[in-house]
């Protein structure tokens, strides 16, 4: 026999005597027999050359303390012999702010004439009869001091900062910008080309798009109209219309003066007298009547502008809410944060994180003083246009109706006021941003003490009040302009039994 053979024949009998063995049970385990089982090893003992922890402290997680409070700077508030306010505010800052705000902004102006607050900001601070373009961005450059204007619903700013050491030189270059505009007519020209061609670039985004549809849509052609002013509006002006604005509203009764900085009255006094003392308003025209707003929408108006090929839809839901001096107020915003002004508000949560229709979602209330409206705005992907809105009217209609099964719960009101109290604190940042909230206290008619008390006003919102600012919401009746691929978005509205009507090129001027 090979010795491969002999190999084969003795695996085949060991394999024989196992089988065996089995089969007589002498191989199964039972309890007689023993197990070897591995012990863990045996830690070595510490070394004694490592010293103890000095500071055992910092392995525990530190402990939160009491909630801290804010505490508002109230301004001290000076009325000058020709009527100008003068609101100053101290903090121990190297930089003073000043901001010069008159009480005229976007709804002060007539119908057909958009912008024309806007574009008279602009130009204050263009040129003045002094300095021409070069020479006034000089004096200002000379001072280190940033020159920039605005206008807003209800306000128009020109705002300027400067060194402590500087305070006269800076109150004296802000009363001429604003006291002496040059409305050169080259410049004018040169300016408003460049302000078209914004405002043509503006409406390339279909958010924004949507917005201004929206809006005009829902206050009319006056209080809808854009701040910034529609296209044809705005080729329209003139630079006497800007001459006639500036005379007539830019008059010391409407207008303030806010400084923020490390300055006294009595110092400040000497400059304040000699730059706006000899301040006289011009012979007032007869204030013509305050546009009136349309009828509220009866039932839901959806609007559509068609952008083939869009892979997204921007959609912008408005309805009328009460204006800003509306008993209220504080209520609404919570209601706001809690449905749409957080990250974790309602809309956000189930659009984003729920459904996954968008990269974010917000809604928020809107006051000015003639007017306010409750906003919803996002951009969803185009075949989740119509299951989106959907969703956005629900989330409304059971913020409105808490027996609909999702009242309000005290963590997402307790979330909504801690929100809007860390942004009223972070306001404090800067005295920019001290003296922009002071432009609110002039502009809008609120008490010199109401940031001050706002925490307690947050704070002291109830479930009666939020009852009340929840019954405000009227989803059924809502004004909703979506921008996107019609073609791809109708099929879906359709299965809701939605109509789609286009828009009027008047609204997207």
């Amino acid at each position: 026999m090979s010795a491969l053979g002999a190999f084969a024949c003795a695996t085949l009998r060991a394999r024989a005597t196992l089988a065996a063995l089995f089969a007589l049970g002498v191989c199964a385990c039972s309890g007689n027999v023993k197990t070897y089982q591995a012990k863990p090893p045996t830690p070595p003992a510490p070394s004694s050359s490592v010293a103890p922890d000095p500071e055992p402290w910092r392995s525990e997680r530190p402990k939160p303390g009491q909630p801290g409070e804010l505490h508002f700077p109230e301004p001290n508030v000076v009325k000058l012999a020709n009527g100008l306010s003068v609101y100053l505010v101290h903090r121990p800052t190297a930089v003073v702010t000043f901001d010069f705000v008159v009480r005229h902004g976007a709804s002060s102006v007539p119908e057909g004439k958009s912008g024309l607050a806007a574009l008279t900001a602009r130009l204050l601070v263009e040129s003045t009869k002094k300095h021409p373009s070069r020479e006034l961005a000089e004096a200002a450059e000379n001072l280190g001091a940033p020159l920039s204007s605005s206008a807003g619903r209800d306000e128009s700013t020109v705002s300027l900062s400067a060194l402590k050491s500087d305070t006269e030189r800076a109150l004296a270059l802000l009363a001429e910008v604003v006291r002496e505009p040059a409305f050169d007519p080259k410049e004018f020209e040169r300016v408003r080309a460049e302000w078209v061609d914004q405002l043509v670039a503006q409406r390339q985004a279909p958010d924004r798009l949507a917005s201004l549809a929206g809006l005009r849509l829902l206050n009319g052609p006056v209080l809808g109209a854009p701040v910034d002013g529609g296209v044809s509006d705005v080729k329209r002006l003139r630079v006497a219309d800007l001459k006639d604005f500036h005379a007539h509203r830019y008059v010391p009764s409407e207008s303030a003066l806010i400084v923020v900085g490390d300055v006294g009255f009595e110092a400040l006094k000497p400059g304040l007298d000699q730059s706006f003392g000899s301040w006289r308003a011009a012979a007032q025209a007869q204030k013509a009547a305050a546009p009136a707003l349309p009828p509220p929408n009866p039932g839901l108006k959806l609007i559509a502008i068609d952008r083939p090929g869009a892979v997204q839809t921007a959609i912008f839901a408005a309805q009328r809410f009460p204006p800003r001096a509306s008993p209220g107020f504080e209520a609404r915003e919570v209601l706001g944060e809690v449905v749409g002004g957080l990250f974790t508000s309602r809309i956000n949560m189930n659009l984003r994180e729920k459904h996954a229709y968008t990269y974010g979602a917000s809604a928020r209330p809107i006051a000015t003083r003639t007017w306010g409206a409750f906003v919803v705005g996002t951009s969803v992907r185009t075949d989740a246009t119509a299951p989106a809105l959907s969703e956005t009217l629900h989330e409304l209609q059971l913020a409105r109706d808490p027996t609909l099964g999702a009242p309000l719960r005290p963590d997402e009101i307790a979330r909504a006021k801690a929100g809007l109290l860390h942004a009223l604190g972070a306001r404090l940042e800067h005295g920019s941003l001290v003296a922009g909230s002071m432009v609110e206290l002039f502009s809008l008619g609120l008490g010199n003490d109401y940031f001050s008390r706002y925490p307690t006003l947050v704070n002291a919102v109830s479930t009666p009040d939020l009852e009340a600012s929840q019954r405000l919401l009227d989803p059924e009746d809502l004004i909703v302009v979506v921008v996107g691929d019609v073609a791809q978005i109708r099929p879906g509205f359709d299965k809701l039994g939605w109509k789609l009507e286009p828009a009027a090129d008047t609204l997207t001027d």
